[in-house]
This record gives structure tokens, C-alpha cells and sequence, in this order.
């Protein structure tokens, strides 16, 4: 019986450690919500910190839950294909790109919480290695990925959507995630040849 490789267990660790915390989060109820909250104003105020925080509090347990799972679903799908240091950088550059994108193209979104658009773009950062090299579930993956960001560009989410999660779906996240995933796919891909040249 060959051993399981350590990076098996690496990459579930930062999926795992982030779930853990959402949970925890969502466990210390509305205080800390108000305390992290991506809220426009606060974050024109000098509270930057909302950048990050924001992704790790939720509307309320599906919505958390969902997430948590989401995140699960994405850790399975790197099959041990990222390094606990890759996984840390791409959830705290995705964080931060979302939030920067959200105060700079979205002022209409004064207050936002979840994980949902770093999911978007983990998902991505996770899949287009994947696809690029041929693989066809990561293709129809993202296919269905892409087709649902632009379904919800165009159609307002149902009433259904809101209550399941406890507010508004913030769709901008979504696409903004997605984009700073495809720019940091293509970083992480120029990088290396940048540094041989």
C-alpha cells in the first residue's frame, strides 16, 4: 500500500481552517456581523480590514453552510494540485480584489457578506489548469460556471434565492471574483516564464 502524499493533506488544510472559521463566525452571531461586514462607508472611512472580513461573515447559517460545502466541493476538485501557501494566496488575492472592485465599480453595494465571489473565482483558479490541460469535467465545470455569472448579470435572483440566504445575492461579487481569478491564472502562468527570461 503506497502512503497517501502529504500534498493530499495540504491541500485540504486552508479550505478546512477557513471553513472552520466561518462557522465560528457565524457561531458568534450579530455583533462580529456588523464588526466584519463589507459596508461601504466604513471602508471609505478607513476600515479597510472590511476588504477581508466581509467574505468571512454571512446572512445566516444556509447561507453560511452553503458556502462551507461550496468550499469543500472546490477543495476535492484541486485533488491535491495546490499547496497550502497557493490556497492562502489566492483566497486573500480574491478576497481583496473583490472588495477593491466592489468600492471602485459597484457603488451602488453599500453592504455585503459571504464567501460566494472568492468561491466563483476559486473555483476558476482551481478548474482552468485543469481544463487548459484537457480535462472535460473542468471544461463543462466552468462552462456551467461562466453560463450561470452571465445568467444572473441579466436576471435578478427570485425571491426564492433571498430567502434561502437571508438577503439580496450580491451578483457583482460573483463576476468580480471570476475576473480576479482568470487575472491571477494568467499571473500565476507569466510569473515563471517572467523569471527565467
Amino acid at each position: 500500500m503506497q502512503p497517501i502524499p502529504l500534498r493530499s493533506f495540504t491541500n485540504w488544510l486552508v479550505p478546512v481552517a477557513l471553513a472552520c472559521l466561518l462557522l465560528a463566525l457565524q457561531a458568534d452571531g450579530e455583533p462580529v456581523y456588523e464588526a466584519l461586514r463589507y459596508e461601504r462607508a466604513a471602508v471609505l472611512g478607513g476600515q479597510y480590514w472590511r476588504l477581508l472580513s466581509a467574505h468571512a461573515v454571512h446572512l445566516g447559517w444556509a447561507h453560511c453552510l452553503m458556502n462551507a460545502g461550496g468550499l469543500a466541493l472546490c477543495a476535492a476538485f484541486a485533488a491535491g494540485t495546490r499547496s497550502w501557501r497557493a490556497w492562502a494566496t489566492a483566497i486573500v488575492v480574491l478576497a481583496l480584489g473583490v472588495g477593491i472592485l466592489l468600492v471602485a465599480a459597484s457603488p451602488q453595494a453599500t453592504n455585503y457578506a459571504g464567501l460566494s465571489g472568492v468561491l466563483y473565482g476559486l473555483f476558476i483558479w482551481v478548474l482552468a489548469p485543469r481544463a487548459w490541460r484537457g480535462d472535460r469535467v473542468a471544461w463543462i465545470v466552468l462552462i456551467a460556471l461562466i453560463a450561470r455569472i452571465s445568467w444572473q448579470m441579466f436576471h435578478p435572483p427570485s425571491d426564492a434565492q433571498r430567502a434561502l440566504i437571508g438577503g439580496e445575492v450580491m451578483v457583482e461579487a460573483h463576476l468580480y471574483g471570476a475576473l480576479c481569478a482568470l487575472a491571477l491564472c494568467v499571473w500565476q502562468g507569466a510569473w515563471p516564464r517572467l523569471l527565467r527570461a
